[in-house]
């Protein structure tokens, strides 16, 4: 059972909340204001045309709509206080780096890419900072991933994460699209049957 906001801490974050695995289609669903349909659709026109932004746009709303059904009451509750200005934008600077890029004596890279920011000053410049797959591989230089939720030992910890996300907004590759053979969730396909 979740916790209720009310219930929870004022510090709740977005990312502390985890979607329903099946929608809740007894919630209402997404309504689409016309002024947000019309920017969603400016938008669409911009990259893609008239005739395709047109064509594309129904099923652009179902997506929407399927996504709000996988979205727990609490995210919901949290939404209707979000800033919008805290979303990115065209003013946000943003580096890119793998976790290895930079190494130091007795340190984990991760460790010494938080302290090599901080001291070049690089914080100034970079409001996000995008880490590459950290998390441990067998292959493809982190893409190959076996464990989405442990950071690769080789690289460091979530602490060095943790310690990044106090001067950073942070961005990760989930790379879903991509799992390792050695994986236990591709593993896990042989066992069923």
């Amino acid at each position: 059972m979740q916790n209720t906001i009310s219930e929870r801490d004022n510090n709740t974050k977005h990312s502390d909340i985890r979607y329903n695995q099946d929608p809740d289609f007894n919630i209402p669903l997404l309504e689409i204001s016309a002024e947000a349909r019309e920017r969603i659709l400016w938008r669409l026109r911009f990259l893609y045309g008239d005739d395709d932004a047109e064509k594309w746009m129904p099923e652009l709303e179902r997506i929407l709509k399927v996504h709000y059904a996988h979205k727990p009451l609490e995210l919901i509750d949290l939404d209707k206080d979000y800033d919008p200005t805290n979303r990115f934008s065209e003013k946000d600077n943003i580096l890119i780096t793998y976790g290895d890029l930079v190494s130091g004596e007795g340190h984990s890279p991760l460790a010494v890419l938080g302290e090599f920011l901080k001291r070049t000053r690089l914080s100034e410049v970079f409001s996000t900072l995008h880490i590459l797959p950290f998390f441990p591989y067998s292959s493809d230089k982190g893409f190959s991933v076996t464990d989405y939720r442990a950071v690769d030992p080789n690289l460091g910890s979530w602490q060095e994460i943790d310690q990044m996300q106090r001067h950073y907004r942070l961005m990760f590759d989930g790379v879903f699209n991509h799992i390792s053979s050695k994986s236990p969730a591709f593993q896990a396909f042989f066992e069923v049957g």
